[in-house]
């Protein structure tokens, strides 16, 4: 068995487990047993439990939004497609334990944060061309104002983002609502006065 299917069934096999039972109840013996492998194996290619779980949430987090983005429908105004998808997007997020620590877990949510440290990393995301492809798109037809360049525009919705990791100071209750208003001010700052 070469390196590469080793990672893999590492990888594959902590998936399923953080699947079954969340982050704090797997362990790197119980992945690398499911995986068949020594756990010496395990730290060939992963430093830590927590950097696996974030390779494993990274990969879960893009293919859950690569499936939100191909079901959202593109012709309705900016507003309810931003509403549509913060939807699908939370509703994902409590469907999917992996991603649910995100929401439910604020050491998780720094952890991840920490890993992903790269300058821009999110500009390599899915989500991140999907937005660009549509504000350009609703600044084409007028929806969207002139006047703001796109790297603010992109900004704004950036800071969504960043309200992720303040969860707990917004209040978890809160959380939700707040994200959706808090896009939905941002889409009705940009829109265009007609």
């Amino acid at each position: 068995m070469n390196q590469i299917d080793k990672r893999k069934l590492l990888f594959d096999a902590a998936r399923e487990l953080f699947l079954e039972q969340g982050f704090k109840k797997t362990n790197v013996a119980a992945i690398t047993k499911r995986a068949d492998v020594a756990v010496g194996t395990f730290y060939k290619y992963f430093e830590s439990k927590e950097q696996i779980f974030v390779e494993v949430y990274q990969a879960e987090n893009e293919a859950a939004k690569r499936k939100i983005v191909s079901q959202i429908d593109r012709n309705q105004p900016p507003k309810e497609m931003m509403k549509q998808f913060l939807k699908a997007v939370i509703q994902m997020s409590d469907d999917n334990v992996i991603l649910a620590e995100w929401y439910q877990n604020t050491e998780i949510s720094q952890l991840i944060m920490e890993y992903i440290q790269e300058p821009d990393f999110w500009k390599n995301s899915y989500v991140y061309s999907f937005l660009i492809e549509n504000i350009k798109r609703w600044r084409e037809s007028g929806e969207f104002r002139q006047d703001i360049d796109l790297d603010t525009i992109l900004a704004l919705f950036n800071a969504v983002v960043v309200v992720d990791n303040h969860k707990e100071e917004v209040g978890r209750q809160h959380y939700p609502q707040v994200l959706e208003l808090l896009a939905e001010m941002i889409v009705d700052g940009l829109a265009a006065n007609k």
